[in-house]
């Protein structure tokens, strides 16, 4: 004992001091960075000159007969002058496409498309359904909205203003979490920072890192000409986060694909269940990076070692100062809570501040020994599915390998598919 006191104690607060406190002094500071970076609108928005180019609206679902209508009336209630919408009944078997059907008989602007043939070997649901609804898209412009989004109704106008003015090629939001359960607010909000952090959202919008693209399929805004330019969905077909991948695509020949924080203008509800949660942030954590789990071990481990050692340096640091060794390293128990406490603080200010910004209570950052347990359960899930390939989503079981999408003369080609078949929802 009086050998680790001498020699490899100090060493050892030295080292968690950097691992801990002085690790989220830097990623705080990075992450308030980083938003400041991605606060791409304002109200008011810049007023369109000249003629307000068409944008047709593409809103997928599958067996949403509870929230459909929400989302396709915030659609049509757009401010915007020039516009349209293109409704996606993808196989539902329940009222979606019924509610659809009644909604466009009171709007011509809505059009509603019934997909009722399963996807094509290699392609993923939402992926078949989008680009079956492309074609029916008649607008210069695209919008893409997931059937669990709610928009304001200037959310459109906003974003094609800021796209018009600084010539961006696709413009995507991080919409608010709406959050109607303890799990949602307390998970949900940490599971999205963590993806930030791993995939380096903001470095989307610095257009010299090519190889820094995100965007959020959530909200896409898209130019139709740039789309079709990447192939559309059709490229992307066996991409569980096929968004990622546009984004990837876009910058590889040399659009501009933007992030923005849309708080204001877009709202979501990703998952109503703990059970959901789990399963599809593994998803997410498993496909934004074709199946690769380097980030997902880089943030296991930050979770393991810059996260909870907080709480492991403070009950050493209590022990070590109810049992000091001699007078001389009796300072050791006291430096020890020091740097743990100061570790504490500024994760729970950072971590609260990423709640807030979802538009989630900072009180959340208070329970992050629960909540990142559980973020810790869904990344060795991802890390499983990583080793396994296989992967359930949408009623769907899919087993196969993503390989990374080739160039061919700087057009980026289909991927090999995934060999997919239907189980129970």
């Amino acid at each position: 004992m009086g050998n680790f006191v001498r020699y490899w104690e100090p060493i050892l607060l030295g080292i968690y001091g950097a691992l801990g406190p002085q690790t989220w002094a830097f990623y705080g500071q990075a992450l308030v960075a980083g938003r400041r970076k991605m606060q791409l609108i304002k109200r008011p928005p810049h007023p369109i000159r000249g003629a307000p180019p068409s944008v047709t609206i593409l809103v997928p679902a599958k067996d949403e007969g509870q929230r459909i209508r929400t989302c396709v009336e915030s659609c049509v209630n757009q401010d915007y002058p020039n516009f349209d919408v293109v409704a996606i009944n993808d196989r539902s078997t329940d009222n979606t496409g019924a509610v659809m059907d009644e909604m466009a008989s009171h709007d011509p602007r809505l059009h509603v498309l019934h997909v009722t043939q399963p996807p094509a070997p290699g392609w993923t649901g939402k992926n078949n359904a989008l680009f079956q609804g492309s074609k029916h898209a008649a607008g210069d412009w695209l919008l893409f909205v997931d059937s669990d989004v709610v928009l304001a109704p200037d959310a459109l106008s906003a974003t094609m203003s800021v796209v018009l003015r600084k010539e961006f090629d696709m413009l995507s939001l991080l919409p608010r979490i709406e959050s109607h359960t303890p799990w949602e607010g307390l998970l949900i909000p940490l599971a999205g920072g963590a993806a930030s952090t791993m995939y380096m959202i903001a470095l989307n919008n610095k257009g010299h890192l090519p190889k820094q693209a995100f965007a959020n399929g959530q909200f896409m805004l898209m130019n139709r000409t740039s789309y079709d330019a990447i192939g559309g969905h059709e490229t992307v077909r066996d991409r569980y986060c096929e968004d990622v991948e546009i984004a990837r695509l876009m910058k590889a020949q040399g659009l501009r694909p933007r992030v923005s924080w849309g708080n204001e203008y877009a709202s979501v509800r990703m998952y109503s269940s703990l059970a959901a949660i789990i399963r599809g942030w593994s998803r997410i954590y498993y496909a934004a990076r074709v199946g690769s789990p380097w980030r997902v071990l880089f943030a296991l481990a930050f979770v393991l070692f810059c996260c909870y050692s907080a709480y492991a340096a403070l009950a050493w640091g209590a022990w070590r100062t109810v049992h000091p060794t001699t007078l001389w390293h009796g300072w050791l128990g006291p430096m020890w809570l020091f740097t743990g406490l100061s570790h504490l603080v500024l994760m729970t200010i950072y971590i609260g501040r990423i709640y807030e910004w979802s538009g989630n209570s900072r009180r959340n950052a208070l329970l992050f020994p629960l909540a990142g347990a559980l973020l810790v359960y869904i990344f060795l899930r991802a890390l499983k599915m990583c080793v396994t390939r296989k992967v359930e989503w949408r009623g769907t079981a899919y087993a196969h390998t993503m390989q990374e999408i080739p160039s061919v003369n700087g057009v980026a080609a289909p991927s090999r598919a995934p060999e997919h078949s239907q189980t129970p929802a």
